[in-house]
């Protein structure tokens, strides 16, 4: 990554983050949602689809899934989580390579590398893209035997946690969403179910360090560099 875009980069998470502490504000804060949501929105769904089209040029077409958040949308809402600024996508390890061929035309759509996780035993695990405010993030399931295993990260400032969750492996199935067809989970509410438990009932605070009900480890995160030289 060229130190220019390094520096957009880092411009961006910034930014990013001075929203998240905004919103979070006493009074002000749920009306600035609100208006970031509606705002953030009418770009997020034109967004996906550009996404989707783009990719479908691509080898990855018929490779990655949605899951998490964005599937939680679709199942719940029919649209995506009017709080989530973000859109979860899943591949395998052996689809990664066509994930990064896809780079090029990715960049020319405007999808620009964001950042890459690995975990502590040097697996890139996560890899994510920025478009406008919203960010994409193809994470890699790790199949062990009958189940497919993830690797989330964060916490508090001045500690760094990497967990790692499991979820049963499934066929994968298509829907329509967003006006695309795309790939889930073919038992996408036993999925759900794994990891929110209750996902019927709406939670806007719900904390994935915590509260992921797949997580089976939690540990100090050692390689915690996510600077994506791309």
């Amino acid at each position: 990554m060229s130190s220019f875009a390094r520096g957009r980069a880092f411009v961006w998470r910034a930014a990013a983050y001075a929203t998240r502490r905004a919103e979070a504000a006493p009074l002000v804060g749920p009306t600035l949602s609100r208006i970031n949501g509606r705002l953030f929105a009418r770009r997020f769904v034109p967004d996906l689809q550009r996404l989707h089209d783009v990719l479908e040029g691509t080898e990855l077409a018929g490779r990655y899934w949605v899951w998490a958040g964005l599937l939680l949308g679709w199942a719940r809402e029919g649209a995506p989580l009017a709080h989530d600024r973000d859109a979860d996508f899943a591949l395998l390890p052996e689809d990664v390579p066509r994930l990064l061929s896809a780079l090029p035309a990715m960049r020319r759509a405007g999808f620009l590398p964001l950042m890459r996780f690995v975990n502590n035993a040097g697996e890139v695990t996560e890899y994510t893209f920025r478009r406008g405010r919203a960010r994409f993030e193809f994470f890699v399931f790790f199949p062990e035997g009958e189940e497919w295993r993830y690797f989330t990260y964060g916490g508090p400032r001045g500690e760094r946690v990497q967990i790692g969750a499991t979820v049963r492996a499934r066929a994968l199935a298509p829907f329509e969403f967003v006006g695309r067809t795309w790939l889930k989970p073919d038992d996408h509410e036993a999925e759900l179910t794994a990891m929110y438990g209750d996902w019927r009932t709406p939670k806007t605070n719900w904390d994935y360090l915590t509260e992921d009900l797949a997580a089976d480890e939690r540990e100090p995160w050692r390689t915690a560099d996510t600077w994506w030289d791309a």
